[in-house]
């Protein structure tokens, strides 16, 4: 229902009654070229061998009601009843032989699904009945009616007409008989010729929507039609009369299109985006009129419609009835084309030269909208100017019959910015080509907005498919979680109730309960075995044995540190004396310690690995005293006898390094040389005997051991005894290292002596000699200890 704010008002249709008429912005005069064709009587345009309807309408495809093979009559319904689209029907009697996609009558060109009939050439016509006397049925039967009969806008929009007539609250009905566009006369030839009819088809729109006025619109350059149409009109009764209002509107293009027709009757105009019967207004074409007519009255549906076909490259020209589906080129071969003009590249515009579109497909059919084909000369449309840039001069905007800004439109269809092209009202031209028509430019503007408009269309048709699909997703997540509530509530009660009858059946206790209280304390149970099993016993008492073997160790490395930590700095003192007596001497100084360095990394190394060796040997051996006992002596004699071949080593490296520099120096270091060499001998009688004599406390530790083995079988051992006796050795071996420690000062004292005799040395050079015989007897005497 509309809103009764925006319907026309009693004074406004009584300002129309009375005759006044208003006018709509902009809009040009082209040529008109009427005269080609308005003069001929319509004829019929003949059968065609084949037939190519189409069924799919505004991308929906009907269901169907024949199939391939099946023989059709004329006007038999090929489709059914869809929604709110018509039925499709056969114009020509014949035999389906195929069902698939053909080329529209469309800008776009595009192929849409379509029933091919090969017609018989007899015309058979299908039984049909009208309406004895409408008046006496509903609204409603009527407009079935009009559904069934497949009958459509025949303006050029293509609007279904029963959707028209939904309208409950009809003020002024319109008969558009204008036809502003150049070259077309198929209106003005339908009204001349079938002006009774057209009245007839009037009444039955006034029998369904009683409207309190109707106005039969038409253009002043159709004379003979106006005067058609005036003769019938006075030949009605005076109350019948009184109801049509013939209203004859100044030739301006585009004054034929609804809107405008609409603003120039009734001086309103139609909100951008809505439709005229917003305003409580319906309006239908001349042609639509006359097909309810034969609908109603004749029973007859729609199969044919009127064509202009016109333009200096045909040799015959007129208005025809066009049987729908049929091909163009059955036009061009049997009627009208001349024969100079063929397999020339004709140009083929189907509709006018202002909103027509041409086609390249000459089997392209004629269709329900199609009410002219143009083939013009070279003359009469020449090739369109190259286009140039906009020079911004406004004549489009002046000439623009919807207010808009073509200007502004061209720039955003071109930068593809829908947002702005929606702003700026695109939708609300209607591609009159007026602008274009002034631009001196030459810019073909409706193009770019068509193309414009085509691609706003998918942009939308993709994002509602979209948002249908993401609304599918969000209502499949939501039933997926309903179902998995309702099935975790289900087999919870069902859980409920189990334990409820296990409860009933049992006394009231609950035997899965019980069961996994046992089972957990069974699991429990084994648990604490297996950890109990698992753990080591720790020992009570600490073992002698081993705490012994750890601290002979200890003490080994503590002593090796030690003693390497006095050398280093014995060595730093000879070092900084040599460098600052003599520098040859620094070199003989540097080499000791290198050659020293060498001997006691060696030395650690083997000290420690023989220390963890007896350590493990120890802790390996801990469950038997007497093997541990025998390991421990064994270990200190090695200790023993490595540290005095260490001694040794290290003596003999230092003085080989002091005597082969000092040889190379001068015939005073070679005193020395011999000196150092005096000491190594004696050193090395010293160590064989500390050798012989640890060598013989050793087999005297073996046999030990080898007694206290045998005593150990028995009973226990007394440890006592044995560390007594290891002390004792300990403290003969050092009285005998330091009484060879003291004989050994003297010969070298004495040698010294000697040497002095013979030959004066340097006071410096002696005092080089003296510090590192005190370092060297400073650390053996440490080892001894």
């Amino acid at each position: 229902m509309n809103s009764k704010s925006h319907l026309l008002s009693d004074e406004k249709l009584e300002q129309i009654a009375a005759g006044n008429m208003w006018d709509f912005h902009g809009g040009v005069y082209p040529i008109e070229n009427k005269l080609q064709s308005n003069q001929i009587p319509i004829c019929d345009a003949g059968i065609p061998d084949h037939l190519i309807i189409g069924i799919e309408q505004k991308g929906n495809v009907p269901e169907l009601l024949v199939k391939v093979g099946d023989t059709v009559l004329k006007g038999q319904p090929l489709t059914k009843v869809y929604g709110p689209f018509v039925v499709q029907h056969a114009s020509s009697s014949g035999v389906v032989t195929a069902i698939e996609p053909r080329t529209d009558c469309h800008p776009s060109g595009l192929p849409v699904l379509s029933i091919v009939i090969e017609t018989d050439g007899l015309d058979r016509i299908y039984p049909y009945q009208g309406f004895t006397d409408y008046q006496q049925e509903q609204p409603a039967t009527l407009i079935n009616a009009i559904q069934d009969a497949g009958i459509i806008g025949l303006g050029g929009a293509g609007f279904a007409t029963h959707l028209k007539l939904l309208n409950q609250d009809t003020r002024l009905l319109i008969i558009n008989a204008i036809e502003c566009e150049p070259y077309i006369t198929a209106d003005d030839r339908l009204v001349q010729e079938h002006a009774d009819e057209i009245i007839e088809g009037i009444q039955i729109l006034q029998h369904i929507l009683k409207p309190k006025m109707t106005i039969f619109a038409i253009e002043d350059n159709m004379p003979e039609g106006i005067e058609a149409f005036t003769k019938s009109l006075q030949a009605l009764p005076a109350e019948q009369r009184s109801t049509i209002l013939l209203k004859i509107v100044p030739t301006r293009y585009p004054s034929g299109s609804a809107k405008q027709l609409v603003e120039i009757l009734t001086g309103e105009q139609t909100p951008i985006g809505k439709h005229s019967s917003e305003l409580g207004i319906i309006m239908n074409n001349v042609g639509t009129a006359f097909a309810v007519k034969e609908a109603i009255i004749n029973g007859k549906p729609l199969v044919s419609r009127i064509v202009t076909i016109t333009g200096e490259a045909f040799a015959r020209k007129g208005n025809a009835s066009v049987r729908i589906g049929t091909p163009i080129q059955h036009l061009l071969d049997t009627y009208w084309l001349n024969a100079i003009h063929q397999g020339k590249g004709q140009k083929l515009i189907i509709g006018g030269p202002m909103m027509g579109f041409t086609v390249s497909d000459n089997n392209t059919p004629v269709t329900k909208i199609c009410n002219c084909i143009l083939a013009p000369t070279i003359q009469e449309s020449p090739e369109p100017e190259p286009e140039m840039s906009c020079i911004r001069c406004s004549e489009c905007a002046e000439a623009c019959p919807v207010e808009l800004l073509p200007q502004q439109l061209l720039w955003y269809a071109q930068s593809e910015d829908h947002k702005k092209l929606e702003a700026y009202d695109l939708n609300a031209c209607i591609e009159c080509g007026a602008c274009a028509y002034v631009c001196p430019s030459h810019i073909p503007l409706v193009e770019y907005y068509r193309v414009a408009k085509a691609q706003i269309k998918t942009a939308k048709e993709e994002a509602h498919k979209a948002a249908i699909a993401r609304k599918r997703h969000e209502d499949r997540d939501l039933r997926l979680e309903k179902e998995k509530q309702q099935r975790q509530l289900k087999h919870k009660l069902a859980a409920k109730k189990r334990k409820q009858q296990m409860k009933e059946n049992n006394n009231g206790e609950d035997l899965v309960a019980a069961a996994l209280a046992r089972a957990k304390a069974k699991k429990l149970a084994n648990s604490s075995v297996v950890d109990t099993e698992t753990a080591e016993p720790k020992p009570s008492t600490p073992n002698p044995q081993v705490a012994a073997a750890i601290a002979r160790a200890k003490a080994k490395k503590l002593a090796a540190a030690k003693a390497t930590e006095e050398t280093t700095d014995s060595e730093t003192a000879t070092n900084d004396v040599a460098q600052k007596s003599d520098p040859k001497k620094a070199a003989v100084a540097a080499a000791i310690a290198r050659a020293k360095a060498k001997k006691l990394a060696a030395a650690k190394a083997t000290e420690e690995t023989t220390d963890s060796e007896t350590a493990t040997n120890d802790v390996a051996e801990k469950p038997d005293p007497k093997k541990a006992a025998v390991a421990a002596a064994i270990a200190k004699a090695k200790a023993k006898k490595l540290a005095a071949a260490k001694a040794t080593e290290e003596t003999t490296d230092s003085e080989t390094a002091t005597n082969d520099v000092a040889e190379k120096s001068d015939p005073k270091k070679a005193a020395v040389a011999a000196i150092a060499k005096a000491k190594a001998k004696k050193l090395a009688a010293v160590n064989t005997n500390s050798t012989e004599t640890s060598e013989t406390v050793e087999q005297s530790t073996l046999k030990k051991a080898a007694s206290v083995k045998e005593q150990l079988e028995v009973v226990e051992p007394d440890n006592t005894e044995v560390i007594k006796q290891r002390a004792l050795r300990k403290e003969q071996a050092r009285l005998h290292k330091q009484a060879l420690a003291e004989a050994q000062d003297k010969a070298v004292q004495t040698n010294t002596e000697k040497v002095t005799e013979a030959e004066p040395v340097d006071d410096k050079k002696a005092k080089i000699a003296a510090v590192i015989a005190k370092a060297k007897a400073k650390k053996l005497a440490q080892k001894d200890q």
